[in-house]
């Protein structure tokens, strides 16, 4: 069972270092740009469409996003805490038990070469579908979207 506490960037940033994940990550399978329409959207649509009784909602907030989440052994991240007065709980949208579907995350298209200085460019935001991907994939996607902009977060709610 694993817990992400998302509630300040030193806390993320020690929990990010302490399990060596990449910050950058390279373009998933299946990942592609993410559409905005407003702070608050319909999430597209996934390969599958949500249970009866289910909706699914995006939102777009800053970090550090206030909120834990919590793997279950039987597949899925959902939300297990908010954390009272952080981001997520100011946007009154997400609730305890809400299951995260997809996240924004930041990817860099090309790499030159200067001198034996690798410089990346090509910055683009991407949408990463959660379902079947490690849970640390997942903190590597959230943590590479820059903290001046905002992380765009695909919920399903059930009923």
């Amino acid at each position: 069972r694993l817990r992400f506490r998302h509630t300040s960037s030193r806390e993320m940033s020690a929990s990010l270092s302490a399990r060596a994940v990449p910050v950058t990550l390279r373009a998933p399978v299946g990942a592609r740009r993410s559409v905005r329409r407003g702070s608050v959207v319909r999430a597209a649509a996934d390969e599958d469409k949500p249970p009866a009784g289910c909706t699914r909602y995006s939102i777009d907030i800053k970090r550090p996003l206030g909120l834990v989440l919590e793997e279950k052994k039987e597949g899925g991240l959902f939300v297990e805490e908010i954390v009272e007065g952080g981001n997520a709980d100011r946007s009154g949208l997400v609730s305890v038990g809400d299951e995260l579907i997809a996240t924004s995350g930041v990817v860099f298209n090309s790499t030159q070469d200067y001198g034996g200085v690798s410089v990346k460019s090509g910055e683009e935001t991407v949408r990463l579908a959660v379902r079947g991907e490690k849970f640390d994939t997942i903190m590597a996607a959230i943590a590479s979207n820059p903290s001046q902009r905002t992380v765009t977060l695909e919920f399903q709610k059930c009923m």
